[in-house]
């Protein structure tokens, strides 16, 4: 079963569930004869009101009653302690239902669980993950930390209008990179965004994977890389470089990615001529993109969180 697949058997879950409790709770309700009567009533009238329109009738007196008798049952029902609202399911999701679709399109629900189940996948906690906030008194240069925060959150909300299919974080170990990642992550899924979040060694070890499958696995692998709304790799160049498999691999989900102009953010402790060096020409040209592309430098200790006296 793919991510999609499952995403939506778990928003099914959910339909499923509410509409359960809302039936139990309406079998309950009949369970007084006065209610199931006038119940009953009341669904002859709905038929009959549709019947009268066909035929071009007045349906006042039919509404009327109908009316009166959806108020008769509210009052009976609260006379015997029940809220008449607990008979109708109550959706985790009010804007599709817990269908996961409105109007044909994914729902923010279901792209929510989808990122939770490429997360779950990946071994990765999202409630472990950082978020935006205000206060950046971990950093040593609040004002720059802020700045920069400021705007990757900004990339987010933004990211269907903005022009930037890549952005790369560069800097060394320490200077909170992989912490804006987490953030832009946790963001992006609050957002109801599709997201694919990976390291350079488990996006390796998934191309590897996805090399030496046979040809109807692998679309199951290749899917959440090319089809998220944005993909975060985090330290790139920390994987081992396997022949056949690493540049090419992350040539053709790159590339493919700004062809559709899907983001993908990238954090790496090499500097510009290691990346050239390590990836070659190709991809090169595709992380430092003119128009598409974002190159952030945390410059030397502007950034770096500071140390714990612990």
């Amino acid at each position: 079963m793919g991510v999609v697949d499952t995403a939506e058997k778990n928003i099914l879950k959910r339909k499923m569930y509410a509409e359960k409790i809302a039936d139990e709770n309406l079998n309950k309700a009949l369970k007084n004869e006065d209610v199931r009567i006038v119940f009953v009533k009341c669904k002859k009238l709905v038929v009959e009101i549709a019947k009268a329109k066909v035929e071009g009738r007045d349906t006042t007196d039919l509404r009327n009653e109908y009316n009166n008798g959806r108020k008769l049952i509210a009052d009976m029902l609260k006379a015997d302690g029940i809220n008449k609202d607990d008979m109708k399911p109550h959706y985790t999701c009010t804007k599709c239902e817990d269908t996961g679709y409105v109007n044909g399109e994914k729902c923010e629900c279901l792209k929510k669980e989808i990122s939770n189940e490429l997360a779950r996948l990946g071994g990765i906690d999202l409630n472990n993950f950082a978020r935006f906030g205000n206060d950046y008194s971990v950093f040593e240069d609040q004002a720059m930390a802020k700045t920069l925060y400021s705007k990757m959150r900004k990339f987010v909300d933004n990211l269907h209008t903005t022009k930037y299919d890549i952005v790369l974080l560069i800097g060394d170990t320490g200077v909170g990179k992989t912490h804006l990642l987490e953030c832009m992550t946790t963001h992006a899924i609050d957002n109801g965004l599709t997201v694919k979040y990976s390291t350079a060694f488990n996006f390796n070890q998934d191309m590897l994977k996805y090399h030496c499958s046979d040809v109807e696995d692998k679309d199951a692998i290749m899917y959440p890389y090319l089809d998220s709304e944005i993909l975060f790799i985090d330290d790139l160049g920390s994987e081992n470089q396997i022949k056949n498999v690493t540049n090419e691999y992350l040539y053709l989900v790159i590339n493919e990615r700004m062809q559709q102009h899907k983001k993908t953010v990238i954090t790496t402790n090499l500097n510009m001529k290691q990346i050239q060096d390590v990836y070659g020409e190709r991809i090169f040209s595709r992380l430092m993109h003119k128009k598409q592309s974002l190159k952030i430098n945390f410059a030397g200790d502007d950034l770096r969180i500071k140390k714990s006296n612990k």
